[in-house]
């Protein structure tokens, strides 16, 4: 490492940032933390936010220490918690109990109701506090708390996959199988890491998807939705088949066929009926804000959409997500297969996945974008962030 002051802060912020990825999927609705203390040029303790309702990442770099850690720096992605009222003890009061001479930060905060609190504690104890190193790139790693938290929806990334000609299913929307075994082992680890799983009237009529996360040890179950105006939706579908795998929500407007509702009620559905709009062709339809704003309010902070063609461009050009996950399969399907959507957004990592490829695209006008960084899922899923020690 340099011996310069500030490029060791930024050297060290960076390990810090690769140790709060591993919590992804776990922690949630709480933010990604990563936290190292170093004395001397030397880590002498490191620790990441694990799971929810678990330690914090300061606390469990502290407890990892294998030497004091009096007059030494802690390095952390995220403004040490002050407040009590939550399932942990505020990590500030064993910051300054720790003796620490100093404590880098890499974002305040974003929640306003405890935003600087924590900083300027530490500093009302007389410890040094930097703020700000890798600030873009230490809230891009939160972007879904920053999203729950300031804007009051969850992070939305969107996945589909095209084949080697540019389309996404056969003609008329059949099904065809696109990418391999470990570009699908990719996409059901994300589902596993999410909190919930989205997909349109079409995909659920042409695909018949059961939207569950098929991993050896999945963190979580998803809850499973529809978005869908027309309630065209297929009784025998897996999703209704599978109550097992998890609750099913369908969004709808409120002016719905009431036929319809009470059939997908009696299936075992959530109907979640959201004020209606003129879609201006004569039809109704909700609005995704408000889908997304009750979503939040059941504790989704990140939710996958894995649209059809259609959905996805309207997602894309009414600003309604935040990333994207692109599989490009090696096999074409030919020329009466329905097209891609086109998503210029830029890229943020690729990743080879047995003769497949995964790109990674983040929404530069998304109000939770903030730095060309990969995500944490694409981290994990390239291989360039193990999950254990």
């Amino acid at each position: 490492m340099s011996n310069d002051p500030a490029a060791l802060d930024v050297a060290w912020m960076k390990h810090a940032l690769i140790l709060a990825v591993r919590g992804r999927g776990l922690v949630e609705p709480n933010p990604l933390v990563g936290c190292v203390i170093v004395r001397d040029g030397r880590l002498i303790g490191q620790g990441y936010h694990e799971r929810f309702g678990g330690p914090h990442a300061e606390i469990n770099a502290l407890t990892a220490c294998h030497e004091t850690a009096e007059g030494a720096t802690a390095y952390v992605t995220l403004e040490p918690c002050c407040h009590t009222g939550k399932k942990t003890p505020p990590c500030v009061p064993t910051l300054i109990a720790a003796g620490l001479a100093r404590v880098v930060v890499g974002c305040i905060d974003p929640n306003p109701a405890v935003s600087g609190e924590g900083v300027r504690q530490l500093r009302a104890a007389g410890i040094e506090v930097r703020e700000g190193v890798l600030e873009p790139q230490c809230r891009q790693l939160i972007a879904p708390y920053v999203a729950q938290s300031r804007l009051g929806r969850p992070y939305v990334t969107l996945k589909w996959a095209i084949s080697s000609d540019g389309k996404v299913a056969g003609s008329n929307g059949r099904p065809v199988t696109i990418t391999n075994r470990a570009a699908m082992a990719a996409v059901h680890a994300l589902r596993g890491r999410c909190d919930a799983i989205a997909i349109g009237t079409n995909t659920l009529v042409n695909d018949n998807p059961s939207l569950t996360a098929r991993t050896p040890d999945p963190p979580r179950r998803p809850l499973r939705v529809v978005f869908s105006n027309s309630l065209s939706l297929p009784p025998d579908a897996r999703l209704f088949a599978t109550p097992e795998a998890g609750r099913v929500i369908v969004y709808t407007h409120a002016h719905a066929n009431t036929q319809a509702v009470r059939e997908i009620q009696s299936l075992g559905a959530e109907i979640v009926q959201l004020p209606s709009h003129d879609n201006g062709r004569g039809g109704m339809r909700f609005s995704m804000s408000d889908a997304y704003y009750d979503l939040a309010s059941r504790g989704v902070t990140h939710l996958m959409i894995e649209p059809g063609p259609k959905l996805a461009r309207e997602l894309i050009s009414r600003n309604q997500a935040d990333a994207a996950w692109i599989f490009t399969g090696q096999n074409p399907i030919g020329g009466d297969g329905l097209p891609a959507p086109e998503c210029s957004w830029p890229e943020t990592g690729a990743s080879e996945l047995d003769g497949d490829r995964l790109v990674e695209r983040l929404n530069p006008a998304s109000e939770a974008f903030h730095a060309l960084e990969p995500s944490p899922d694409f981290l994990i899923a390239s291989g360039n962030c193990p999950r254990q020690h």
